[in-house]
This record gives C-alpha cells, structure tokens and sequence, in this order.
C-alpha cells in the first residue's frame, strides 16, 4: 500500500500540489480582500495590517508559480539552473509567508487607538 502511495506522489504530485496552492491562495486572496474593505469601511489600522498579511501569506505562491513555469523555460540555458531557481523561488515564498504571518499578529496584537 505505501509503495502505490509513494508512486502516486512523485507521478502526480505536481500537479495536485499546483490545484492546492491555486484554491489556498483563491481563499487567501478572498480572506485579504474581505480584510482590506473592513479597512476601508472603519479606516482601522490592525485592519490594513491583517489584509497586508493575508496578501503577503497568500498571494505569493500564485507570482512564485509563474516563476517555476519560467524555470523550466530557463532550464535550456544550464543544468543547474532550474534547480537554482526552484531553490530561491522556494525560500521567497517561505518568507514571504513569514512577513505575512507577521504582519497578521502584529494587526492583531495592535491596540485599537481612540480618537
């Protein structure tokens, strides 16, 4: 059974991991703009933070999935470049989501100012 589930991974993984970042940034992309009209509707400050953070956390992996498709493009150039390449685009979106993360707690930890 782990053998036919080790082969459906590394056969159709790509593609299944492609559909899962696509639908987890479709979500977080919705979160974040529900997010940025709250901030528009109370000009909240921890508002505008918690819509950068989802912005940051999940829009992110959308623009890095263009790049592997321009990997495999460059790939032609040099052998080791799309290794390269994935590696950086891998480490971008891992902070990328950092920042983000960030930028939601601390829009949560913010306190509210009152005018």
């Amino acid at each position: 059974m782990t053998n036919l589930l080790v082969q459906i991974g590394t056969q159709n993984g790509e593609p299944i991991s492609i559909a899962l970042t696509l639908t987890a940034s479709i979500l977080g992309i919705a979160v974040g703009y529900i997010a940025f009209r709250g901030y528009w509707r109370n000009r909240s400050l921890p508002m505008l933070f918690v819509a950068t953070g989802f912005f940051f956390t999940f829009w992110t992996p959308v623009v890095l999935l263009a790049g592997f498709v321009l990997a495999g493009e460059l790939s032609q150039f040099g052998p080791g470049i799309r290794v390269t390449v994935n590696a950086a685009f891998g480490i971008a979106g891992k902070v990328s989501e950092i920042i983000g993360l960030v930028f939601i707690l601390y829009g949560l930890r913010m306190p509210l100012s009152r005018d």
